[in-house]
Parts: C-alpha cells; sequence; structure tokens
C-alpha cells in the first residue's frame, strides 16, 4: 500500500511540474508573439533568466489548485485504470492512457463548468496535448512505479 501511495505522489508530482512548464512555455510564446506584433515585428526575445524565473513563478503559483484538481483527476482514473490492468494484462499502456485521460476531462469539465480551462497554456489545442503528455507520464510512472513484485 505505502508503494502505491508513493507512487501516486510521484505521478502527481511529476503531472503538476510538467504541467506547469508546457503552462509557462505556451504563455511565454503567446506573450512573445504578442509583443511582436505591437511593435511590428517578429516575436520579442525574452532572456533565458527570465524564462527561467517564470516557470518557476508560475509553479509555485500553479502548485496548489492545479495540483489539487490534478491529483483528484489521476485517483480517479487511477483506481479505474487499476481495475481494467488486471483484465487486459497492458498496465503500462492503460496507466498512460488513463493518465492523458484524466487531464482531458479535467480541462473539458473545467470549460465546460467555469466557461474557461484555468490554465492558460491548456487553452489551444497543442496547449491541451501537452498537458495530456503530461498526464501521460504520470500514469506511466505510477504504473512502474506500482507495479506488483513478481514472485
Amino acid at each position: 500500500m505505502v508503494r502505491r501511495i508513493v507512487a501516486y505522489v510521484a505521478a502527481v508530482v511529476v503531472m503538476v511540474v510538467l504541467g506547469s512548464v508546457s503552462h509557462s512555455l505556451f504563455v511565454q510564446d503567446a506573450w512573445s508573439t504578442a509583443a511582436g506584433m505591437g511593435e511590428q515585428a517578429g516575436p520579442a526575445a525574452i532572456p533565458m533568466g527570465d524564462r527561467i524565473n517564470w516557470i518557476l513563478h508560475d509553479l509555485v503559483g500553479l502548485q496548489p489548485l492545479f495540483g489539487a484538481l490534478a491529483g483528484v483527476a489521476l485517483l480517479i482514473a487511477f483506481l479505474v485504470a487499476g481495475f481494467l490492468a488486471r483484465f487486459t494484462g497492458l498496465r503500462p499502456i492503460v496507466f498512460a492512457v488513463a493518465g492523458a485521460v484524466a487531464i482531458f476531462v479535467l480541462f473539458t469539465v473545467m470549460k465546460w463548468q467555469l466557461g474557461t480551462v484555468g490554465v492558460f497554456g491548456a487553452r489551444g489545442t497543442m496547449g491541451l496535448a501537452a498537458q495530456m503528455v503530461a498526464g501521460l507520464l504520470a500514469g506511466l510512472l505510477f504504473a512502474q512505479l506500482s507495479r506488483p513484485r513478481e514472485s
């Protein structure tokens, strides 16, 4: 049981870190493009130090609420995936798909209920896909860390 809890916490941390970094990069790209349009030039440059500070700021700012919502979504998905994995024998695939679907459902429900996905970096197709990849990787990590011990 402890191994599953540790695996779940690790998966949520990976989801939040990757999701936050993805969000930051999509926001930076949008900001850079908009700033360039305002100057009627190409995208504005963002110094690497500013990019890193932006990512760290977003990680701290997004972590509490995004972490809680992603945690609930992944918990539900992993419980269902655990049931399905017993019957399919495809544990890594089932948990990876569950992680990606959990994040898709999370943002779809938020858009439906709130009128916004709540995370700017997930508003477009590519941003949502990047968030789903983070969920997929979280699911793969959970499957790996929580796999049954071989006798």
